[in-house]
């Protein structure tokens, strides 16, 4: 088996309660003994995951996962789960429904399985009454399920009765199950670790996206170890290339076995990081035993690791049993986890499953509560999770009028380079995405308008919470926006030629908006107003006019920035404050030093110019700036 499409990327797990003969009936499937430890056959209970496999109509390798069936390793169980893509529910005749039965069931569900079967298992203990009793009781449980329109299967895995009905249920099964898109980046999460003797590291596991072959360079994250690719195995056998849903193994170079564990995550490099912070959209079930509040502490299954973290509501203080909402966790510890990986929540005490749902995206923070628009975000990315056209249009769409690069784009959605083109070419063609500049970026075709739509909004938002304040200061409308000085200049002149806002000097303001003024304020400003008159060309400080006017810092830079934004005052390079009756005098004054051609150093001025040189230099950089002179090495004309 020399190539990888000797095998299905397919995988069939087992769940249901312990002892209801899970790995004796993937014994008797495939003839391998999925318990690998000697306390599991010691004490004949599966503790950790068990891996089989078995040749499917001659043609094609298919992998087995058994999962622990006991309560204290449901962690186990959750971490095998994740990567299967067929269920066997496992239930005893002689038993029938017991707890672990329901809970697997509800972890399937909310791991997203979408086919399988129940086995009804040990009919040679039993009468054909209590065969009838036990498939009743099954087809009570699996009601309103994935499970419930499927076969349940009466088999004996020590006799062999049943069998056959089980091999052609579950070859329906592998036939119609799609295989694993490989479009996305490659990641696996790490099921088992080992050394082998003379190789070195070994990772197993089952890639959820991608593919990778020989030679090619992965990384092993948390840690960042940078790691190549010696061999793949799959089943036992070497493979060149290992794609999503193969149950495979990784012989690699530059891997300390030793600082790698299950929960880890093998990956490409430089698109996946990990974080503590996941956006969520989580679901209790219905019979969960109480309300989930904000902050609550819960264990967190997501790939094959298992975290304590706090879920972090946006839009609530509890999420009631059968409710579903957008959320946030945060973890004790950084995992990896992709956009539109299942997870799990369960109680830490007692240890019961709570519910699940799919990570929405990583986050590097903490997410503001309330926040209608970041809400809006997380739901377009999380309806976007199993849709890559909507995934890049999502990616483009949050770039805003920054746009956003091709490259950049592989990490946004994860999703493979080569898969990227199509998908944006279908964007184009369809007018919702257009490019700029000289990287060719991508922008929404409304990304302007909800740009200047968003800007509009800052500045009210500032006018009602300083009505005295003419404007607000470009450079904090710039952050607030979050775009950079290339993308912000031509918002604001659009935004300017619409008549929607307008320049104060270095503030913006809204139409017929600020300047709204008490008498107290008013006599704030006149006071500071007098005060730079009377000083000219030498200004006072900031502390200096606050003494004069009476009046404490805060209230006396609120004076400043009237007096700025309705043109009676401008600041001036280097943030010397000037009133608007000193600089008309000195620009009038130069252009008249200058007149008939005259050229002037610095130090010239101060004939006609009564200040300082710490004020000078100022004026005359402003002078430049305003376009009255020309400065060409340290001498100046009128331009």
């Amino acid at each position: 088996m020399s190539t990888a499409t000797a095998i299905r990327n397919v995988i069939i797990g087992t769940a249901g309660h312990i002892d209801h003969g899970k790995s004796t009936l993937v014994k008797t499937l495939t003839g391998i003994d999925p318990d690998r430890w000697a306390e599991e056959k010691e004490k004949g209970i599966t503790i950790d995951l068990g891996f089989a496999n078995f040749l499917y109509q001659e043609q094609y390798r298919v992998g087995m996962i058994d999962v622990p069936g006991h309560e204290r390793f449901v962690k186990n169980m959750v971490a095998g789960a994740t990567g299967v893509d067929i269920v066997m529910l496992v239930v005893a005749a002689d038993d029938g429904v017991m707890p672990q039965t329901r809970e697997h069931l509800d972890i399937l569900t909310m791991l997203g399985v979408q086919r399988g079967l129940v086995v009804l298992n040990k009919i040679d203990k039993v009468d054909a009454d209590t065969i009838e009793l036990a498939t009743e009781d099954v087809r009570d449980l699996v009601r309103g399920t994935f499970l419930e329109s499927a076969p349940v299967v009466p088999v004996s895995a020590l006799t062999g009765q049943g069998l056959d009905r089980l091999w052609a249920e579950l070859g329906t099964l592998i036939e119609s199950t799609p295989t694993r898109d490989v479009s996305g980046v490659f990641r696996m999460p790490v099921q088992r670790v080992f050394s082998a003797k003379g190789h070195g590291a070994v990772l197993t596991g089952v890639p959820v996206s991608g593919s990778v072959k020989v030679g090619d360079n992965l990384v092993v994250l948390p840690g960042e170890q940078k790691a190549k690719v010696r061999g793949i195995q799959a089943y036992h056998s070497a493979i060149d290339e290992a794609r999503a849903g193969h149950s495979s193994a990784f012989n690699l170079s530059g891997v300390d076995h030793t600082q790698v564990h299950r929960g880890h995550t093998l990956c490409a490099p430089g698109v996946f990081e990990h974080s503590r912070f996941f956006s969520l959209r989580l679901h209790l079930l219905a019979n969960a035993p109480r309300p989930l509040k904000h902050r609550a502490e819960v264990k967190f299954h997501v790939g094959t690791s298992e975290l304590i973290g706090h879920i972090h509501y946006l839009d609530r203080t509890a999420l009631n049993p059968g409710e579903t909402c957008l959320c946030e966790v945060l973890l004790e510890d950084p995992v990896v986890a992709g956009i539109g990986d299942h997870f799990i929540i369960r109680l830490p005490s007692p240890a019961i499953t709570l519910g699940g749902g799919r990570v929405i995206r990583r986050e590097r923070e903490i997410l503001h509560r309330g926040d209608e628009r970041l809400l809006a975000s997380l739901e377009m990315w999380a309806n976007a999770a199993d849709d890559p056209t909507a995934r890049v249009k999502a990616a483009v769409v949050e770039a805003g009028p920054m746009g956003l690069t091709r490259d950049a784009m592989v990490a946004r959605t994860e999703l493979s380079a080569a898969a990227l083109p199509p998908l944006t070419e279908a964007l184009l063609q369809s007018g919702e995405v257009t490019e700029f500049g000289p990287g060719r970026a991508l922008i929404h075709k409304n990304a302007w308008s909800l740009a200047q739509s968003r800007l509009v909004e800052i500045l009210a938002a500032f006018h009602k919470a300083h009505p005295a304040q003419m404007g607000l200061k470009t450079a904090s409308a710039q952050q607030q926006l979050g775009v950079d000085a290339r993308t912000f200049t031509p918002i604001v002149q659009k935004a300017i030629e619409a008549g929607v806002i307008e320049q104060r000097s270095d503030l913006l303001g809204l139409p017929g908006q600020g300047g709204t003024l008490s008498d107290e304020e008013r006599k704030v400003v006149e006071r500071v107003s007098q005060q730079l008159e009377q000083a000219m060309l030498n200004p006072p400080t900031l502390k200096e006019l606050a003494q004069a006017a009476g009046a404490n810092p805060q209230a006396t830079q609120n004076a400043v920035d009237y007096l700025v934004g309705s043109g009676r005052a401008e600041v001036l390079p280097g943030g010397v404050l000037f009133g608007a009756d000193a600089l008309k005098f000195a620009r009038d004054e130069v252009v008249k030093f200058l007149k008939d051609g005259r050229k002037a150093a610095a130090k010239d001025f101060k004939e006609i110019l009564p200040t300082s040189r710490k004020y000078l230099i100022p004026l005359l950089e402003w002078l430049d700036l305003k376009g009255v002179t020309k400065n060409i090495n340290g001498v100046r004309t009128l331009k």
